[in-house]
């Protein structure tokens, strides 16, 4: 879900879809600090492993494996934001 509205609007639309059960089950649950614990090698030897076993040709959508693993890799390598108004690379693990 993109926020608590796009959620809301999820559930209606699956409420009005009629799949919204008694027996229908909702989980939550909070990880801390789940994606600074990440090693970016494991993520993406994960990625790769995931496209591997999904992929028609070694392609998904058109584009190789490679491509998107070196996008991927990318993203994490130079992953930056700002705070108080200074810049900051993040250099361990991955962005949430």
């Amino acid at each position: 879900f993109i926020n608590g509205i796009d959620f809301v609007r999820q559930i209606e639309n699956y409420r009005n879809s009629g799949r919204l059960l008694p027996t229908t089950l909702f989980v939550t649950f909070d990880i801390t600090n789940l994606y600074t614990m990440i090693p970016r090698h494991g993520a993406i030897a994960a990625l790769q492993k995931f496209l591997s076993k999904h992929a028609e040709n070694r392609r998904i959508h058109g584009m190789t494996i490679d491509t998107i693993t070196r996008l991927a890799r990318l993203v994490l390598d130079t992953n930056c934001f700002v705070y108080d108004n200074k810049y900051y690379q993040q250099i361990r693990g991955g962005a949430m």
